[in-house]
């Protein structure tokens, strides 16, 4: 179970939206007469009658540094956006077992448990592979299980003690109800025949006739 951050993403959206909205009321201060009515910010601010070409040769000594280091900055930032839409392994703190008193008893990795669920999982008929995940905390353990079934088995069968031993496994481990049991499944389909034998209609009857010594021919 792999996830991307999407708190991340909305806050990088958030950032970039006030850049625009930035730049949009710098732009918009031009036809508001700001300028002239704050001459400290003369030097900063646009006028009424500027354009681009006057704009950069007024400010000629600091915009060209400026713009590349926003040109270099912009290509990492677009990079580093890039590598963190891959998804990742969310991390998992240790489980923690304490008593009554709340008392600390000891912890267990969640990797450890998640390895002997899924080899647990994997015994059941049908079932060809199974990752399986375990996390928030040991009073209200979630499960969340990938699990590859063959396509010849009985899914519906299969789904249900998958789900069934999964939760017997965290009673049995943690000593308590499992909190939520997701379980997302694949079935591992074969390659399809080179030949098959769509149906029959409109045959004659020699062709009825030749139909089982042909069907009888193939299941040898």
């Amino acid at each position: 179970m792999r996830t991307v951050s999407g708190p991340r993403n909305r806050l990088i959206l958030v950032l970039a939206s006030l850049l625009a909205l930035l730049a949009a009321a710098w732009s918009a201060s031009a036809s508001l007469g700001l300028a002239d009515r704050w001459p400290a910010a003369e030097a900063v601010l646009p006028h009424g009658d500027s354009t681009p070409a006057t704009l950069a040769a007024a400010h000629q000594q600091w915009l060209l540094p400026l713009a590349v280091v926003a040109t270099v900055l912009a290509v990492l930032i677009g990079l580093w956006l890039v590598l963190l839409q891959i998804p990742s392994r969310p991390v998992t703190a240790p489980l923690r077992f304490s008593d009554d008193d709340a008392v600390l008893l000891g912890t267990l990795e969640p990797a450890v448990l998640e390895r002997a669920l899924s080899e647990h999982v994997e015994e059941v008929s049908g079932v060809l592979d199974a990752s399986v995940q375990v996390s928030c905390s040991t009073r209200a353990p979630w499960v969340q299980a990938s699990v590859t079934i063959a396509e010849d088995a009985e899914t519906g069968w299969a789904a249900q003690s998958v789900r069934e031993r999964l939760a017997e496994d965290v009673r049995t481990v943690l000593g308590v109800e499992a909190q939520q049991v997701d379980l997302l499944l694949h079935l591992r389909s074969s390659a399809a025949p080179s030949r098959a034998v769509v149906g029959e209609r409109d045959r004659g009857p020699s062709a009825r006739e030749e139909a089982p010594a042909a069907a009888g021919t193939a299941l040898a």
